[in-house]
């Protein structure tokens, strides 16, 4: 049987007392054939966001087997509390961001609306213009909603630029944003207005002081106090993956 199965199994059986193909197929919502071919193949990208959101183990150690077998999720008690004078613009009212999500075709998914962010420096506000590469629209799987508690309303897709996050995030990549979710929280990912440009970062809190932290090690940490900085909001997918709660 093939590792990630191995690691399936294990975890349904720990997680919800399943033992059986059959009981595993029917909490996945899948056939007994496709829960058979993974046994033989492994598991497609697909399969590992269902079994993350309808099992409760991590799609990365099902993968890999690294990590923690159950999803780690971000909640209040985790946010770090800031008692200083926060260093990042705040928005003055509501954030002007594109509203439009529709069902997508496959009634299992729904389209966020993929844009270009419109920004300027000091201003956490801001505006967005349809990225039409495509269709200009991202799938996110119903699944992975109702698992992240995510509101569609609230989410955009942004695509990656420059080279600051790979391996992790190669330029052009998609990634879906939560807009409601800009509380600053060490080692998440964000979609961050700096000095009026658009980047995803990681932010980093060291000695009292914040930081945007790029994967790639030929890119410094940069003090958030060295130029305006807003969240525009939270990296929480990309497409294949959970990306919140995994760094």
């Amino acid at each position: 049987m093939h590792i990630q199965m191995e690691r399936l199994y294990h975890a349904a059986k720990e997680l919800k007392g399943i033992k059986t193909q059959a009981e595993l197929a029917r909490a996945l919502n899948q056939s007994s054939q496709t829960v058979k071919n993974w046994e033989s193949r492994g598991m497609s990208k697909a399969g590992l966001v269902k079994a993350q959101a309808d099992i409760g183990c991590s799609a990365t150690w099902l993968e890999t087997g690294e990590g923690e077998m159950t999803m780690v999720r971000s909640t209040p008690a985790a946010a770090v509390s800031i008692a200083y004078e926060s260093p990042f613009v705040e928005a003055s009212g509501n954030v002007a961001g594109a509203q439009q999500v529709r069902a997508g075709d496959d009634a299992e998914a729904v389209s966020i609306p993929r844009v270009k962010l419109r920004l300027r420096a000091g201003v956490a506000n801001f505006d967005t213009e349809p990225d039409m590469n495509g269709d200009g629209h991202e799938q996110i799987p119903t699944a992975v909603l109702s698992s992240l508690q995510l509101n569609p309303k609230n989410l955009l897709a942004l695509r990656v630029r420059g080279t600051s996050m790979e391996p992790m995030m190669f330029e052009d990549d998609v990634v879906i944003i939560d807009t409601s979710d800009t509380k600053p929280i060490s080692r998440e990912l964000y979609a961050i207005n700096f000095d009026g440009e658009a980047c995803i970062k990681q932010l980093l809190l060291r000695g009292g002081q914040w930081y945007l932290y790029s994967i790639n090690p030929d890119h410094e940490p940069v003090n958030v106090r060295s130029g305006q900085c807003s969240i525009v909001g939270r990296v929480v997918y990309q497409p294949g993956r959970v990306v919140t709660g995994r760094l």
